[in-house]
């Protein structure tokens, strides 16, 4: 539940020092400390502010010994100069927001922690007040070029976070167009949103269809990014805090190799800072360096839900629902699957009495019938008592009904009874419900599984 009543809310534009993440964080650090001196509760950076966003991606290739060599000495000194979490450098950036009492978001591009990687990530570091790591999220899908420098994130990177004012999510660039992501953060109850860009464009030409990246002001709703922010604000009833990177060509030293090839002037900024009802609360800002600050009446998030509730009165779960994964995939098996195998087997659940008319591959089984279901997904010693406590809980004919539901209690006792966490125990179920439908004898429509929205 939201703390506090207001939120004073800052989107820092501010400029990195070119590839060096030392006299970066050292900038974002005293940046942080300014705006806790101006009473900010939460601020926002722009997208991978640390050390710089690449905006030379359009350079690639190395077509000769000497553009290979500039290729690879920039590639190396971009990951060189990226952040490790936990690292030195977020340990300054946490003595700082500890300093200011706020909360922070940090975009920054991260090494990979994972043994043997040395994949590059596009980052949101989230800091709390006491100045500890509070999570990470990673770009799940890189736009276009960026996939040459950075890899995707995985499930456990969607996330919202405990702050004082509430529920503190976020995503990046273009994630904030993602109509699935956008309805996933509003499910796991996200009520501030930061929005963390490397520029802003515009569009132009004719029909307004041609992507303008020359700095050029255009009016707001030539813009995406403008149509993003406001439309996630009012979409998900949110305060929308967005940062925007500003970087001037002179900025770049005259010795990086891609200077002259550069488009740097969509590094214009474009902060700003949007309310649940699709305005601004603080208008965007271009051409400059700033804070851009608003003070937010958090209450006004039960205004714009009075009339439009994106996870109450207006949501028609009957008629469409959201399947989200919730647990990261490596190279090894989790724990849990390591303590308990997997393995294929089918198991029967007792029908009703003899004497069902037959049922062709694709109809629904009548009253009594029950599909076999082959439960490879499921350990071996939660298969059978899983499916016994659906039929026990809801009837023998659960399996087959068009829906079933399971609430927190049933879950909690399914994992204590089998030496499973909560999540692990969702995650079978979703695994269950899975098989069901895919590779049963007979098709099951709709069995969901609804789990608390902090699940």
């Amino acid at each position: 539940m939201t703390k506090k009543r207001s939120l004073r809310a800052c989107a820092a534009q501010i400029s990195p020092v070119f590839m060096d993440k030392k006299a970066s964080v050292e900038k974002y650090a005293e940046t942080i400390r300014e705006a806790g001196r101006q009473g900010v509760d939460l601020i926002v950076t722009p997208e991978t502010g640390i050390p710089v966003y690449p905006y030379w991606r359009n350079n690639f290739g190395y077509t000769d010994p000497e553009s290979a060599r500039r290729w690879k000495e920039t590639v190396v000194r971009f990951y060189d100069e990226a952040v490790r979490i936990p690292g030195p450098e977020t340990e300054e950036l946490g003595r700082a927001v500890k300093a200011a009492g706020l909360t922070a978001v940090i975009g920054l591009n991260e090494q990979d922690d994972r043994p043997g990687s040395r994949t590059l990530y596009n980052t949101m570091l989230f800091i709390g007040p006491d100045g500890e790591v509070m999570g990470r999220h990673r770009k799940l899908m890189p736009t276009h070029q960026e996939r040459i420098f950075w890899g995707r994130g995985d499930a456990s990177d969607l996330r919202v976070f405990e702050t004082p004012f509430g529920r503190l999510g976020g995503l990046i660039c273009f994630e904030n167009h993602m109509t699935l992501l956008k309805a996933a953060m509003a499910v796991k109850g996200e009520e501030v949103h930061a929005a963390c860009w490397p520029g802003y464009w515009a569009y132009g030409g004719p029909g307004k269809t041609v992507r303008d990246m020359t700095g050029t002001l255009h009016p707001l709703h030539h813009s995406d990014q403008d149509a993003a922010v406001r439309e996630y604000a009012f979409e998900t009833q949110t305060f929308v805090v967005s940062a925007s990177l500003f970087l001037t060509e002179d900025d770049v030293p005259d010795d990086f190799p891609y200077k002259e090839t550069t488009n740097w002037k969509w590094a214009m900024g474009g902060s700003a800072i949007a309310t649940p009802f699709g305005t601004y609360a603080a208008e965007p800002l271009f051409g400059q360096e700033g804070l851009v600050i608003a003070d937010l009446d958090l209450a006004d998030r039960i205004v714009a839900k009075n009339v439009f509730d994106c996870m109450g009165h207006y949501a028609r779960w009957d008629v469409a629902q959201l399947r989200l994964k919730r647990q990261a995939v490596g190279p090894e098996p989790a724990a849990a699957e390591l303590a308990a195998p997997r393995a294929a087997r089918v198991v029967e659940v007792p029908a009703a009495p003899a004497g069902p008319p037959a049922v062709e591959a694709g109809e629904q089984p009548p009253p009594g019938v029950l599909p076999k279901a082959i439960m490879g997904a499921v350990p071996e010693g939660l298969a059978k008592p899983l499916l016994e406590a659906l039929s026990e809980k809801f009837g023998p004919g659960s399996v087959a009904a068009a829906r079933a539901e399971l609430d927190a209690d049933d879950l909690e006792e399914l994992a204590r009874s089998h030496g499973l966490s909560h999540d692990e125990v969702v995650s079978f179920i979703h695994d269950f419900i899975d098989l069901i439908r895919r590779r049963s004898e007979f098709v099951v429509p709709d069995l969901v599984v609804e789990e608390p929205a902090d699940a």
